[in-house]
Formats: structure tokens, C-alpha cells, sequence
């Protein structure tokens, strides 16, 4: 029996390819402070107080045995009640002992990673068609539906930034493929979406140059500078300044991002 767990969008779960119904939101949050312990075991107190962070009213320890009960019978229902093999009774607590490579996170990483190292071997298109396909992974902003419960913050921030990571990833090897015009759209979206990060505006300009189009990169540079200031109150670092000084000098090469 394999299950996987899927948190790049909605939580779900397969059983053998098959899904898994996992209940409602309350019970998704057990499962969801389980997965993010990562192996480790989350003493009853603690998760008890975790999925009823929300300040909604805190309901009894019989409520959450009932909600770990009503998991153990979705992910594993072969195995009798309290002898699970991947959600496991240790004191102080319980844990979920899932296979890393078992989640949609894990494959995420992976592809990003070898995506990253595609690129930096001078391998664009092979290294944007596998960051694509990281891409493809998700369904929506990470654990959508539970985006709203205190300790899962930091984790759909840490995802969401990574999937705004391998977005750029995916743009500046299409760039380097010589795929500027293509990626036009996207990089102008996400410079809208992300106005801070200096990296869109850098691969926008760059794409913008490399389509034929000098005097747009300099007004989109001259834009971020602007933006950069107001906003941060910092100077552009010093990639978006020497890649105005290379435009402005008409450098064959162009220092990439």
C-alpha cells in the first residue's frame, strides 16, 4: 500500500492511486501539523493546541483521538485500529511516518533543483522544460483551504516564495534559450505580482533587450528604480545596475541575472 500527499494547492491524499477522502477542514489540520512535524512526533498537548489555533472554541482530546481514528481508517484501513504503520501512537503523541518522496513538495524540490543545475551546466531549455514541470505540480496557493490556521504561516510562505523562485527559474532559462519575446507576458505579470523582488524586473529588462527592444528595457529599469525606492527604501542591487550600465554602453554581452 503507498499513499501520497498532495499540500501544493488543497491538501489530498491517493491510497494506491486512488483518493482519499480526508474529511473536514478540522481534521485535515490534524493530518496537516502531522505532515509538517516531518517524521517526528507531535506530543497529543501540542497538537491538540496547533489545530486549534485559530481561536476558534477548543474542542476535547475526544474530539482529536476521533479525528486521528477517522485518518488511520482513510490512509490505512487495512491495519487494525491503533497499530497504524504510517500514523503511529509514540508517546508522548503521535507522528505520520510518510516517505518523503511521497509528497508533492518533495518532487517540487527536486525538479527545481535539477532544473537549477541544468542551467548552470548551459543547458536552458532542458533546465526550463524541467522547472515547467515543476510548475505543473501545483493547484493553487499551498494548503489553500487551511491558509488561514497560525502554524501552517510559515510553511505555505516558505512554499509560495518557492514556487515564485522556480517561476524565475522557468523565465530565465527560456531567456537564455533565446525564447525572450515568448517569455515577455509572463515576466510582465510577475513583476506585477511581485513589484519587490528585483529579480522579475531584472529578467524583464534582459528579455526586453534581447527582443529587440533597448529603449523598453531602460524604461523598465528606470521603473524599478523608482518602485525599489519608494517602496523599500533601498538603491536596485547591483545586477539591475550593471545591466542598465550594458544596455546604455550597447554591451554585446549582458551581465545575466
Amino acid at each position: 500500500m503507498q499513499v501520497h500527499i498532495n499540500v501544493l494547492g488543497p491538501m489530498t491524499a491517493h491510497r494506491d492511486g486512488h483518493p482519499v477522502t480526508l474529511g473536514g477542514r478540522r481534521q485535515r489540520l490534524v493530518l496537516a501539523a502531522l505532515l509538517v512535524a516531518d517524521g517526528r512526533v507531535v506530543p497529543t498537548d501540542r497538537l491538540h493546541h496547533l489545530v486549534w489555533s485559530d481561536g476558534t472554541p477548543t474542542a476535547s482530546r475526544a474530539t482529536l483521538h476521533g479525528y486521528i481514528a477517522a485518518l488511520r481508517r482513510a490512509l490505512e484501513p487495512h491495519h487494525p485500529a491503533r497499530t497504524g504503520q504510517l500514523l503511529v501512537r509514540e508517546d508522548p503523541g503521535y507522528a505520520l511516518r510518510l516517505p518523503p518522496t511521497h509528497t508533492d513538495t518533495h518532487r517540487f524540490t527536486t525538479l527545481v533543483t535539477r532544473a537549477h543545475t541544468l542551467r548552470r551546466q548551459g543547458h536552458p531549455t532542458a533546465a526550463a522544460t524541467t522547472a515547467h514541470t515543476a510548475l505543473t505540480l501545483w493547484r493553487g496557493p499551498a494548503y489553500a483551504g487551511l491558509d488561514t490556521t497560525p502554524f501552517l504561516q510559515p510553511e505555505i510562505t516558505r512554499w509560495n516564495t518557492l514556487h515564485t523562485t522556480a517561476t524565475e527559474l522557468h523565465l530565465a532559462a527560456l531567456v537564455d534559450a533565446g525564447h525572450a519575446t515568448t517569455a515577455l507576458a509572463d515576466l510582465q505579470a510577475l513583476v506585477t505580482r511581485h513589484p519587490t523582488r528585483e529579480r522579475p524586473w531584472e529578467l524583464l529588462a534582459l528579455a526586453q533587450h534581447r527582443a529587440g527592444r533597448p529603449a523598453d528595457a531602460l524604461a523598465t529599469l528606470r521603473q524599478a528604480h523608482t518602485h525599489l525606492t519608494t517602496h523599500t527604501g533601498l538603491d536596485p542591487g547591483p545586477t539591475l545596475q550593471r545591466l542598465r550600465t550594458a544596455i546604455l554602453h550597447h554591451h554585446e554581452h549582458l551581465p545575466t541575472p
